[in-house]
């Protein structure tokens, strides 16, 4: 079978903070989704345009180190994420079209349970 099973509460969306080191995007609560065949993972934040990234150009996905960038941190803590609270908490996902033009998406999750799921 070629399908793969979405987790259900992929599916029916999880909340993270969102934030982009290069070019300092932070988003605050964007609401990320899969859809039901694992192809596309979509995120939007109040305010914003929906985002969609294509599955098959995801290269990685894992545990991410805190941030070092002091506005990053500082727009986390005004969101209520203290530096201390981030371990096990970030997750970095890796795309691109190949393996030299690549970005890196960092989710932070509201406990380290959502990101082991």
């Amino acid at each position: 079978n070629w399908q793969k099973e979405v987790p259900s509460f992929l599916q029916e969306g999880a909340v993270f903070d969102r934030y982009e080191e290069e070019s300092f995007v932070f988003e605050p609560n964007c609401l990320f989704k899969v859809d039901e065949f694992g192809f596309f993972l979509t995120w939007k934040s109040e305010g914003k345009e929906g985002q969609v990234l294509e599955c098959s150009l995801i290269n990685s996905i894992r545990q991410a180190a805190i941030p070092k960038d002091p506005k990053i941190l500082a727009a986390l803590e005004a969101v209520g994420k203290s530096e201390n609270d981030l371990e096990g908490r970030i997750l970095c996902v890796c795309s691109g079209t190949d393996l030299v033009n690549i970005g890196f998406t960092y989710m932070v999750a509201e406990n380290p349970e959502v990101t082991k799921q």
